[in-house]
């Protein structure tokens, strides 16, 4: 199997024609049974879940950031993928190589295909992925994986993991049509990564999300250090050049600077050390010097990411309505004032409708597109939304000439923001580094 076929291979995973059972069906049973043929690697992994709404990718990589400062062999899976697919799996920063891929694939597949004759029939994409990545880092010795969980948290492929420590950044609404439409039940889900007596870290959560993780925590004997209360942070200064923070840990005070744009940076960086913190708890820790310099060196493209300044040029992946909403804050607190143009296509599975209300109104011009995606919302569809809260809108369904209509309709003092899904706006940014000018040579 050579790397091309590999990506096919884990491309005619995905059959969205396929009748998918129920969620409350699925369980783990075919993720535990893939696993099985696999010798079980998750079960020779120290891992860090975390689940969680908005932020989880943030914290992700922000530990581990942290973790190889301090040393240690790291792996981290995380999910979507903005460009390239071995984002997803990746070790001390490093994607797994393209050959690796394809051979880790050549051998996991009879396992697969064992498993579609079973009662649960073909493993899934996300499924297929996540084995790969546990089974590519037992391979690698890594002594710590930071994994971050797909959709929810009980159910999730990740979850067949016995993680040292479970993360839960801010809950909020988002695939309510598997997770349920109320905050108690979405917490629920999430929650159901804590493991009877273990360590749980949360960030600061709704009253409804927060009493769910404290009556499970409660109910596990699963010690819960909580944001806020047990480790505080206060903003210093956030700009256009990351945010500078005061962390206030339990075992130290950490003073940070993290490359990251928005003042939601500052509690995603405090939800790291608290995290980090608590795995010292269990022999694996991580002196301060790690921290500030593992968090001064984070980069997370595509998060409110500036890409040029004339005009100021940023993408994001503003997915679900608490993304969205914490894109909307950064820019009316960064870029208030200026005239704002949107790029902007989504899927049709997602909220496409309240994150457009919360982004729309502050636009002088929205041009919509379409994702590269079997769920892609149609540009002529996201464009009545669209209309709902300003006039000037365009809709064109192929992304490069939406670009093309996008920056023309930007002036040098305006900003352009290329937002939605991350179908779209990862292959957008590849444009635009594509078309970025060479530094020029020193003399």
């Amino acid at each position: 199997m050579t790397y091309e076929d590999a990506l096919r291979y884990l491309d005619g995973l995905i059959q969205p024609d396929r009748p998918r059972r129920p969620y409350t069906e699925v369980k783990l049973a075919r993720m535990r049974d893939l696993l099985a043929r696999l010798g079980d690697p998750q079960a020779r992994l120290r891992a860090v879940l975390i689940a969680g709404t908005k932020g989880k990718g943030s914290v992700a990589v922000m530990m581990a950031e942290i973790l190889k400062q301090a040393g240690y062999r790291v792996g981290l899976a995380v999910k979507p993928h903005l460009v390239d697919y071995r984002e997803r799996i990746q070790v001390d920063g490093r994607m797994i190589e393209k050959p690796e891929l394809a051979a880790l694939l050549s051998e996991i597949r009879p396992a697969v295909e064992a498993g579609s004759r079973g009662p649960w029939g073909l493993a899934t994409y996300v499924e297929v992925t996540v084995a790969a990545a546990f089974t590519h880092f037992v391979r690698r010795n890594v002594d710590v994986a930071v994994v971050e969980v797909g959709i929810g948290g009980r159910l999730d492929a990740t979850n067949t993991l016995e993680p040292i420590v479970s993360v839960i950044t801010p809950i909020s609404y988002d695939h309510t049509d598997l997770l349920g439409t109320t905050l108690d039940a979405i917490a629920r889900e999430k929650a159901g990564i804590i493991r009877p007596r273990g360590r749980v870290v949360s960030a600061p959560q709704p009253d409804e999300a927060g009493a769910v993780i404290a009556d499970t925590c409660a109910a596990s004997q699963a010690d819960l250090v909580l944001v806020g209360r047990d480790v505080r942070v206060a903003l210093h200064e956030a700009s256009l050049h990351g945010i500078r923070a005061a962390i206030e840990g339990r075992r130290g005070r950490y003073e940070v600077r993290v490359p990251l744009l928005g003042r939601h940076q500052a509690q995603n960086a405090a939800t790291a050390v608290a995290a980090i913190e608590t795995l010292a708890d269990v022999g694996v820790p991580a002196a301060a010097e790690a921290i500030r310099t593992g968090l001064g060196a984070v980069r997370w493209p595509a998060r409110v990411e500036v890409m040029g300044t004339r005009p100021y040029t940023i993408v994001d992946a503003g997915h679900n309505p608490a993304s969205m909403t914490a894109l909307r804050d950064t820019l009316q607190e960064l870029l208030g004032g200026r005239r704002l143009v949107l790029l902007f296509g989504m899927l049709a599975t997602k909220d496409f409708r309240t994150v457009t209300a919360l982004i729309a109104p502050f636009a002088a011009a929205v041009v919509t597109t379409r994702p590269d995606n079997p769920h892609a919302l149609p540009a002529a569809d996201l464009a009545d939304e669209v209309r709902r809260y300003t006039a000037d809108v365009a809709a064109i369904d192929d992304w490069r000439p939406a670009l093309a209509e996008a920056q023309r309709r930007t002036g040098p003092d305006d900003v352009l923001v290329i937002t939605g899904s991350f179908y779209f706006v990862g292959e957008a940014r590849e444009e635009l580094l594509r078309r970025k000018p060479a530094a020029p040579a020193r003399r």
